[in-house]
């Protein structure tokens, strides 16, 4: 199986790659829509994925904290996102005041 799949051009895999994580897009629009599109729902997401993107491309900010904090954060932007979404969704309130 490793031969077959080692034998696939490149072209090939990032076609693949390219309709793997579309879809992956795709399907988390999808849950936000089910979710409602609402102003809290949009900054949670929208906060979250800036800072993840943000956090991909200056790794180096990570240099003042401890090795543990470094492995996990620093090389794993999911790992940012996800606290970052949980904690919005902790403090931003649930529902709008009047």
């Amino acid at each position: 199986l490793g031969v077959l799949l080692a034998s696939l051009p490149e072209a090939v895999l990032g076609g693949c790659t390219l309709m793997m994580f579309g879809s992956i897009v795709v399907s988390g629009v999808q849950m936000i829509a089910n979710c409602g599109y609402n102003s809290r729902n949009v900054t949670i997401a929208s906060l979250a994925l800036s800072i993840g993107i943000g956090f991909t491309q200056t790794p180096a900010i990570f240099k003042i904290f401890p090795d543990l904090i470094k492995n996990v954060f620093a090389e794993n932007c999911v790992a940012v996102v996800f606290i970052v979404a949980m904690v919005l969704n902790i403090i931003l309130p649930k529902e709008e005041e009047e």
